[in-house]
């Protein structure tokens, strides 16, 4: 390549470089930020190694496929991570190209042709666009829980289903996001199960929300927090699933059985698995008060999970009530500790 190997590679082309003159001169409202453990970083720099020498050999094989001229445009603007600074190719001993003895290629004037479609034909063309497009429904279960609203709508709380508990500070969105964020975190073995641990967690997680300077007032207690996902996790429904449980599970099918084409797309809280197929799927709820109603709501989310998960039943974890109910599809049951 050029700079210090031609007498090696005689059957290169010469290289020029083209230089331009402009060239001369140059979490939304809330959210985390991500925790990336050693493992992953070691495989990230490992994936990034192995990009970068693939583009060397690419480099390697344009360069080399050329017979008369190999042309390099030069591009001083460019990042140290582009294709342009991958390798060097010493532009600074190419000759400059000199455009000015290229003469323009003339371009040929194409006529326009005139357009022949009727009032018809165009309705035509429509109806069978219309018939070929077919409606499709998205649905994503859980999108109305309040830890996934938006942080204008409030929780209410309906005084006749009040917990028998003092109402947990900071009760609401912010709650449940570190809820569900430290369930996550221990299920993937990032976090250690033990009730320090969770505090510990509970407070980082806390500073790190974004939130306004007047919902301050309204953030949630770490301690309860930590003591809440710590007695949900040993729930003797829960702490039996625990050796088969995966966290966060994707899921995106199209409901077969539903009257007009329907998507489904989410995350399940947590899914058991037995023999790699889903057998169980969770669903945490961070609710302080669930009425009836809510537990019908979330309990026919839970369904849609099922159907298209193939798992035999599911569960709706109230973990501030640490109360399981259990759904299977078609028939659904409550069970109380």
């Amino acid at each position: 390549m050029a700079g210090g190997d031609s007498g090696q590679h005689s059957h290169l082309a010469p290289l020029a470089r083209v230089v331009r003159a402009s060239h001369v001169r140059q979490h939304a409202a809330l959210g985390y930020r991500q925790r990336r453990p050693a493992d992953l970083l070691l495989a990230l720099a490992s994936d990034d190694e192995s990009l970068a020498r693939e583009r060397e050999r690419l480099w390697y094989a344009a360069c080399t496929r050329a017979r008369e001229l190999l042309v390099v445009p030069e591009l001083p603007q460019a990042e140290q991570r582009s294709w342009a600074r991958i390798v060097d190719l010493a532009h600074q001993d190419l000759p400059l190209l000199d455009l000015s003895r290229f003469d323009r290629a003339p371009r040929p004037a194409a006529a326009d042709l005139p357009n022949g479609q009727t009032q018809d034909m165009f309705e035509t063309e429509r109806a069978a666009i219309a018939a070929a497009a077919v409606p499709l429904t998205w649905l994503q279960p859980s999108k109305q829980d309040p830890d996934s609203v938006p942080m204008t709508e409030a929780i209410a709380i309906d005084s006749g289903d009040a917990p028998e508990t003092e109402l947990p500070i900071g009760a609401g969105r912010f709650r449940g996001l570190v809820l569900h964020k430290l369930m996550e975190e221990v299920l993937t073995a990032e976090l250690d199960d033990d009730l320090a641990s969770f505090a510990h967690r509970a407070r980082a997680l806390i500073a790190e929300l974004v939130v306004d300077r007047e919902d301050e007032v309204g953030l949630p207690e770490a301690d309860e927090i930590a003591s809440t996902a710590w007695r949900t996790l040993h729930l003797p429904e829960i702490a039996a699933l625990r050796p088969g449980l995966v966290p966060e599970w994707p899921i995106y099918a199209l409901l077969a059985d539903a009257s007009e084409p329907t998507a489904l797309a989410g995350r399940i809280d947590a899914v058991a698995l037995e023999e790699g197929r889903a057998a169980v799927v969770l669903d945490w709820k961070s609710d302080i008060a669930p009425t009836e109603e809510d537990m019908r709501i979330h309990a026919g989310q839970l369904e849609d999970y099922l159907r298209t998960t193939g798992a035999r039943r599911g569960a709706l974890v109230y973990m501030t009530l640490g109360t399981v109910r259990w759904v299977e599809p078609g028939v659904r049951t409550e069970r109380n500790p």
